[in-house]
């Protein structure tokens, strides 16, 4: 699930937690076993064929994915870098001396 609720969630790292789990997601789904998949189709084994997906589902994919990042000399994590880096609470200072300092979703 993508959570994309920037009126209580900051933009920027809701955004960053969306590219993650969509990562997660792609590896997960690229675990699946497409040749077993195929033949629990051609077998009508519809509760073996779920259990292929769900298996797939609660693996935890995270430490692939970190270690895909650093491969390509990204951050490990990049909500934590985000962090880190202090990019929010900069560009939030700057733009709030531009705008109104009180806003409402509401």
């Amino acid at each position: 699930m993508i959570d994309q609720s920037h009126n209580l969630k900051g933009k920027i790292e809701a955004t960053v937690q969306t590219v993650v789990t969509a990562q997660e997601l792609w590896l997960k789904a690229a675990l699946i076993d497409r040749d077993k998949l195929t033949e629990l189709q051609q077998s009508c084994d519809l509760v073996a064929a779920e259990e292929l997906f769900r298996g797939a589902f609660w693996t935890d994919v995270r430490p692939l994915a970190e270690e895909w990042r650093i491969a390509r000399g990204l951050p490990a994590s990049p909500l934590a870098a985000l962090r880190e880096g202090g990019y929010v609470e900069r560009i939030s200072k700057e733009r709030g001396s531009r705008s109104s300092a009180v806003s409402s979703y509401a």
